[in-house]
This record gives C-alpha cells, sequence and structure tokens, in this order.
C-alpha cells in the first residue's frame, strides 16, 4: 500500500458528498467509465456510513468517451449528485461537456501522486489503495487499525 500525505491532494479540483454525520473521510480518484470505479462506488462505498467522499474525476484514455462524460458531469449545477446518478443508475448527465474542466489538471496531479490506475481511494493518514476495495477494508483503513 502506498502513502502520501491526505494534504498534497488537490482538493479544490474535486467535488465532495457528505452522508450521514461525514466525519470519516476519504478521497477517490475514479473514472466514470471504469468498472472497477462503478463496482467501488455501488456495492463497497453505500455500505459505508457517515462518510465524505472528495472525489477527482480521472477519465483514463482506454474507457471510450470517459472524457466526455466527466466534461459533462463537472458541468452539472451538482456534480455529486450526477457522479451518483451515473455511477448507480447510468443516468448521464443532461448537460454538454465543459470544456473547461480541469481534467488536464487532476491527471497531472495524479501522475505527480503517483496515482495510476482508477479506482484509487486516499485516506486521511496517507494511505492509498488502488482497485474495488471492499467495504470491510475500507471501515479498517477509516479507524485507522
Amino acid at each position: 500500500m502506498a502513502e502520501l500525505r491526505f494534504d498534497d491532494l488537490p482538493l479544490d479540483l474535486a467535488f465532495t458528498d457528505v452522508r450521514g454525520d461525514g466525519a470519516r473521510v476519504l478521497a477517490l480518484f475514479g473514472d466514470p467509465q471504469d468498472p472497477y470505479t462503478r463496482r467501488l462506488v455501488r456495492d463497497e462505498l453505500t455500505q459505508v456510513e457517515d462518510l465524505t467522499v472528495h472525489t477527482l474525476l480521472l477519465p483514463l484514455e482506454i474507457y471510450p468517451g470517459s472524457d466526455d462524460l466527466a466534461r459533462r458531469i463537472w458541468a452539472a449545477p451538482d456534480r455529486a449528485a450526477a457522479w451518483y446518478r451515473w455511477m448507480l443508475e447510468e443516468i448521464p448527465p443532461e448537460q454538454e461537456a465543459d470544456p473547461h474542466a480541469p481534467i488536464a489538471r487532476l491527471r497531472l496531479a495524479a501522475e505527480e501522486l503517483r496515482v495510476l490506475s482508477t479506482p484509487t481511494l486516499v485516506f486521511p493518514g496517507g494511505e492509498m489503495m488502488a482497485g474495488a476495495t471492499p467495504a470491510p477494508e475500507i471501515e479498517r483503513l477509516l479507524s485507522g487499525r
């Protein structure tokens, strides 16, 4: 498991979703077309309560249409709602793609942080986990164990 400083994340380029009291925090580098990101969001993160998720869009070139979809999510008035509507129900955002979405900046930041794949979770303690991490493992890392 790799480590980095949570404070080094470009959270100014993230959108945030708070569930429950939001006391526990993590960041997610995710590709809207990646089936592993979808599985993590749909099957694992929905099981974790009292969570704040900072999502950083990281469309990968291996998934056709990913860049356009990420830019459409970025253009939505409520980015988190558009993301979850897509990830949970496969309902695409109605907005046109935002040509000014900070996708290039997010890709550069991911490269500098050595985020090599999606999904990648980053925890406040600096732990970084790639892949569709199971909910019990997410719970363990959020509790600092």
